[in-house]
């Protein structure tokens, strides 16, 4: 029989000075064990020992000794001092704990296949090993060991099941360590972490945090109050009033009915409500609410030393039990509202034991949540009274007495789902499943789902049709409008240029509705011939067929070549027959009637010179003789240019009619 100790003080000898890798880890457990193997001893002899070594070896660095080379490096010395290597060793010592523990599921093939051991420690071991090191370790060391848990929970929680095994464990360890930190102060975010890993580790439907069995907590026996000693009173006054008090009852008179223990908690009730809404009064009336008596009163001006109210903090005082003090906590705000905040929970329990609500959610399966306690029906209206009570007296504390209450009603409603959650035996789980969709017979993710249309949000957009941004904006630029200016109203004297600027921009907008109306046709067009394709498409199998088996028969020589493809189809447009054309050209019309009035008496020569009313050709006859002096007569030079404006005219008119033939 041998023993494994050498085995493990020598692989503590070989580790590297820490933080170490988990490779180096592994590979020096990988040795010992290895070596251990050459050593008869039983599996589960090895087993036991190799837990026992590892959790000395861990307790042995944990426990300050001053007997021991390393008691600089204990919890004492590293709480005074940062620098020390006390935590970095104990995170090694429980990397290698962990490294024994997870070694199956590393090593399996290669060392079950030489009939060697193939266990080093058992799967619970680390996390008891853990829950005992927390026990022994203060709050602020708890706290490292936690990150060190943190760090390493994907190993340690693989393969794990909620509701045996290591996860009871885990859950035990972790369950008493919050026991021992305080909810407020400065543990209370080492207690968010706890909270925020486990529910991590376990589902949101993990019955295990559940009380499965109704269990309540243990009732509370009140305060003992010392009463006042009775004075003394003579046996001849005691006599006389025992006399009186025989001739007052009457002989036939019956006992008073014993009363149900529920009514003493209604009597209760009913006399301590009015004692803290004549509190919550006096409070509003100090504080000069319009909501108290003295409605009429100014509201205090907060004092310049006072610090305002924080509508995020909330106060959670540890309230004091002793009857001398009551007078000064009904005072306090906090405590007025927790005990009606407690109130409402009760009350809206016990509305859950009427006979309706019981058939409700009473099964076999959740026969231990039920009690005998049942509300009468004569009690409910009293118990949603009650309710409604103490949710208005909730309102009227201060401060932000409204928020809470509606904060109080919220909490309420999600109670009734937990409450009808765990009445169901807490089924159905709520935790759904990931996203998913069918796709060739597989189940595929989002991810997978949306990779054909994510890759096509990638690819680069073609470039925009609108080139300044949109349709109008383009047609504006096109049109000749550059600035403000030229969308200004010429209401002025008549001006020749003036009305020749606006026949222009009549013009500009005719040729830009026309290349739209080309760009539609052209649309339509290449739309119909791929629709055309499409068919063509579906009928291309068949025809390849019957060619294939035509070439076939015939030599390569004699096969024609495949006819080219037709371009695309473009219809001729109807420009005369659109609305904005026939708006435009009407427009124009206008200003030419209107160029032509305003020169009627200056220059009515040049009439006989501009066809049927060319004002740009009566521009140019205009300013021809302030450019040229001494030459030919303007009108001379003019008629060659009417001709070819007339020309011009002739040939467009001819156009517009083979159009309308055609349409």
């Amino acid at each position: 029989m041998g023993s494994l100790r050498p085995l493990l003080a020598s692989l503590f000898d070989s580790l590297p000075p820490p933080p170490v890798a988990e490779a180096d880890i592994k590979k020096h457990v990988e040795n010992a064990l290895e070596q251990a193997n050459k050593v008869k001893l039983p599996v589960e002899v090895k087993k036991s020992q190799w837990e026992n070594l590892l959790r000395a070896e861990v307790f042995k660095l944990a426990y300050e000794c001053v007997n021991w080379t390393w008691d600089q490096k204990t919890e004492g010395q590293a709480l005074k001092d940062e620098h020390t290597t006390y935590y970095d060793d104990l995170q090694t010592r429980l990397d290698v704990a962990l490294e024994f523990t997870t070694w199956v599921g590393g090593q399996l093939v290669l060392y079950a296949s030489v009939n060697r051991c193939t266990d080093a420690c058992e799967q619970s071991f680390i996390f008891l090993l853990l829950q005992d090191l927390l026990d022994t370790q203060t709050i602020a060391s708890c706290s490292h060991i936690f990150s060190w848990l943190e760090l390493r929970a994907p190993r340690l929680t693989a393969g794990m099941v909620p509701q045996k095994g290591k996860a009871l464990v885990l859950l035990r360890a972790l369950n008493d360590l919050l026991r021992r930190l305080s909810k407020m102060g400065s543990n209370a975010m080492f207690c968010g972490r706890i909270l925020t890993f486990l529910s991590g580790v376990f589902a949101l439907g993990e019955r295990s945090g559940v009380n499965l069995r109704g269990e309540y907590g243990p009732i509370w026996e009140g305060v003992q109050t010392a009463f006042k000693k009775e004075e003394k009173v003579p046996e001849e006054d005691k006599t006389k009033d025992a006399a009186k008090q025989e001739d007052k009852m009457d002989v036939d008179e019956k006992p008073p009915a014993q009363e149900k223990p529920e009514d003493d908690f209604y009597n209760a009730v009913n006399r301590v409500l009015p004692v803290i809404k004549e509190h919550t009064t006096k409070e509003r009336v100090m504080m000069g609410s319009r909501s108290g008596p003295n409605s009429l009163k100014r509201k205090r001006e907060q004092s310049e030393g006072e610090e305002p109210i924080s509508v995020g903090e909330y106060f959670f005082a540890k309230f004091l039990t002793s009857p001398d003090l009551l007078d000064l906590e009904l005072k306090d705000t906090h405590f007025r509202r927790q005990f009606l905040f407690q109130l409402i929970i009760l009350l809206n329990h016990l509305l859950t034991f009427t006979n309706a609500a019981k058939d409700a959610w009473q099964t076999p399966k959740n026969r231990s949540l039920s009690m005998e306690f049942t509300l009468e029906p004569a009690n409910v209206p009293w118990v949603q009274e009650t309710i409604t009570k103490a949710m208005d007296e909730l309102k009227q504390t201060a401060p932000n007495g409204r928020v809470f209450a509606e904060t109080v009603s919220v909490i309420m409603e999600r109670e009734k789902n937990w409450i009808k959650w765990k009445n169901d035996t807490c089924t159905p789980a709520f935790d759904k499943e990931p996203w998913s969709i069918e796709v060739d017979g597989q189940k595929v993710g989002l991810q997978e789902a949306t990779k054909e249309l994510r890759e096509k949000l990638r690819e680069p957009l073609p470039p925009w049709k609108h080139a300044y941004g949109s349709e109008d904006l383009t047609n504006v630029w096109e049109m000749g409008y550059r600035d403000l200016g030229d969308l200004e109203s010429y209401s002025g004297p008549d001006d020749v240029k003036t009305y020749w600027r606006l026949i222009q921009k009549d013009n500009a907008a005719i040729e830009a509705r026309k290349k739209q109306l080309t760009r539609a046709a052209e649309q339509r067009a290449k739309a119909l011939a791929d629709k055309v394709a499409k068919e063509k498409a579906a009928k291309a199998p068949a025809e390849e067929a019957k060619v294939d088996q035509d070439v076939k028969m015939a030599s390569p020589e004699d096969a024609p070549p495949p006819p080219p493809p037709a371009p695309p189809v473009i219809p001729k447009v109807a420009f005369s027959a659109d609305a904005q054309i026939q708006e435009s050209e009407e427009s124009k019309q206008r200003f030419s009637w209107l160029a032509l009035r305003a020169v009627r008496d200056q220059h009515l020569a040049l009439f006989s010179k501009i066809g049927t009313g060319d004002v740009e050709l009566l521009i140019k006859g205009i300013e021809a003789p302030q450019k040229e002096s001494g030459s030919a007569s303007p009108v001379v030079r003019m008629d060659g240019e009417v001709k070819e404006k007339e020309k011009e005219r002739e040939s467009v008119q001819k156009v517009e009619e083979d159009t309308k033939m055609e349409v």
